[in-house]
């Protein structure tokens, strides 16, 4: 069904910055690294494509979350790193926060009984 995808990438897409940043909290990486890491990590609910990484490792780097810089890897080839900044330690701990909150909302709401709900 044609639906289920859209759920699943609006899902993903809101938290796939922040679990970027949760891994750049470690130490800088590699794109390719990157992606690999968010799928062992995330049990492959991130397997992103190597293009769907890119757009958000942009995006970040625009807002000054993060910067990267050129290393040789090789006699002839580059990797990009990416480094996590102070204005994006601020984002991932605020992020951190919202997910928390509302990952807490959603197990209340799921959890609610319906006597509960009778007896207000």
């Amino acid at each position: 069904m044609e639906w289920k995808k859209d759920i699943e990438e609006n899902v993903r897409s809101g938290l796939v910055e922040l679990l970027i940043l949760n891994l750049l909290s470690e130490r800088d990486m590699y794109g390719y690294e990157i992606r690999q890491m968010l799928a062992k990590r995330t049990n492959k609910a991130f397997d992103l494509k190597e293009t769907a990484l890119y757009g958000p490792l942009y995006r970040m780097s625009a807002r000054n979350l993060i910067t990267s810089h050129k290393e040789m890897a090789g006699e002839k080839r580059f990797r990009m790193y990416y480094h996590l900044e102070d204005q994006g330690k601020e984002y991932l701990k605020y992020g951190k926060e919202q997910i928390a909150l509302v990952f807490d909302g959603i197990m209340s709401l799921m959890n609610w009984k319906a006597e509960e709900n009778k007896e207000q």
